[in-house]
Formats: C-alpha cells, sequence, structure tokens
C-alpha cells in the first residue's frame, strides 16, 4: 500500500539533495553553525529526518498502518536514506552497516 510513496521519498530526496548541491555550486558554502560539529550535507540530511520526528500513539501508529499510503515516520526516514550513496559519504557510513547497506534500491 506505501510502496508508490516509498519510492517517491527515494527519489525525492535524491532530486532534493542534487538540487541542494547545484545551488551550493552557483552560490558557495554557506558559513559553519557555531556550535554545531556538523557539515552542511549533513544538516541537510539531518533536517530531512526532522521533518518525520514525533511520536504516535500505538493505536494511531496502527490504524495509520491500515489506512494510509505514507509509510510511518521513523520507515520515511530509515529507508530514503539508507538507499542515499550521498547520506552515507557524509556521515562517513561503513559499507554494508545499517545506514550503508551493500545493495541499496536506487531511484531515477
Amino acid at each position: 500500500m506505501t510502496q508508490g510513496e516509498n519510492i517517491a521519498d527515494n527519489g525525492g530526496i535524491k532530486q532534493a539533495y542534487r538540487a541542494y548541491r547545484q545551488w551550493v555550486e552557483r552560490n558557495g558554502e554557506e558559513k559553519l553553525l557555531p556550535g554545531i560539529n556538523l557539515t552542511h550535507d549533513q544538516l541537510f540530511f539531518l533536517n530531512y529526518a526532522r521533518i518525520w520526528c514525533g511520536t504516535m500513539r500505538p493505536e494511531d501508529a496502527l490504524s495509520k498502518i491500515r489506512s494510509s499510503v505514507h509509510s510511518l515516520g521513523p520507515i520515511r526516514v530509515l529507508g530514503p536514506l539508507s538507499n542515499s550513496v550521498d547520506f552515507a559519504r557524509s556521515y562517513n557510513c561503513p559499507v554494508g552497516s545499517r545506514m550503508n547497506p551493500d545493495k541499496k534500491c536506487s531511484v531515477w
């Protein structure tokens, strides 16, 4: 039931990151945030993940699983980011780890 939207999430993050990198190429890197020990690319992916943060009562989660075309938030983060070569490179995830599996699902 969620397959189409899961594919869209995978392709969407890939295209959004490409657009961000094109913007950086045209405009240059912005200053790093003081006190934040993350690169710009890491912040890009962190902010993507932050969108899906939240809590849900178990009965609401079950209802969403049964009726929604969208996966629950954690899946919308873990799926696309673990399929992203750019994410793995940004965070130096070891090949074969949970967030950088050997086999990825590539979209577009």
